[in-house]
């Protein structure tokens, strides 16, 4: 009776299923800030509104981190900047605040990079035009890091999104009240290190999303 040995190679090179994606829609503003959420199944199905997870505020960044979890941070209650993040598990679980994570701020934004972490940036500590150009690194496990600060044009109302094997960048934005919008761009590799500003891309605005 003979056998055919398991071949590392062949096994390496065979095809593994895609985890099943879900997604998650919370907080924000609907006549006053709310801790409403819904869930995304992986059918696109978007469930009923459920409440009482983690501070009610708006302005806020949420991203994917550990391969299948979630994390919201930071944002605006009634004026003041709010520096609390709240994980979700993977069966849309939303914990209670985690205080004290980097410096206070809304209108900033978020994305995931290395593969299973995730990174915030930028923003507005609120009070007036007090832009910055901080960023939070976040773990695989989900802990936020202290602020990496002045990587950047200080800015607020821009987006974020991952690309690339790992990578992430954030774009877009603005940086007065006056209007002055911007049209830059900052890539941040799959170690977490923002770049400096690349200008010039596309039309300069603000209040996108990526």
């Amino acid at each position: 009776i003979g056998w055919t040995p398991s071949s590392d190679i062949v096994n390496a090179l065979e095809p593994v299923a895609p985890q099943i994606q879900r997604g998650i829609f919370a907080f924000g503003y609907a006549g006053g800030v709310v801790n409403t959420r819904n869930l995304v199944n992986s059918s696109g199905v978007v469930a009923a509104d459920a409440t009482g997870a983690g501070t009610a505020r708006y302005g806020l960044a949420a991203s994917s981190y550990g391969g299948d979890k979630a994390i919201f941070a930071f944002g605006n209650l009634s004026a003041s900047a709010q520096n609390v993040s709240n994980l979700v598990n993977n069966s849309g679980v939303v914990a209670a605040d985690t205080t004290g994570v980097g410096t206070a701020r809304a209108n900033l934004a978020a994305a995931s990079y290395g593969g299973d972490k995730a990174i915030f940036g930028y923003g507005n500590t609120l009070g007036g035009d007090n832009y910055v150009s901080m960023s939070n690194l976040v773990s695989s496990s989900g802990v936020v890091a202290t602020d990496v600060t002045g990587v950047g044009l200080a800015r607020e109302e821009l987006a974020a999104c991952s690309y690339g094997d790992g990578n992430a960048i954030f774009g877009y934005g603005m940086n007065n009240t006056a209007g002055d919008y911007q049209n830059i761009t900052n890539k941040v590799n799959s170690s977490g290190v923002v770049a400096s500003n690349t200008t010039g891309v596309g039309t300069a605005r603000k209040d996108l999303i990526g």
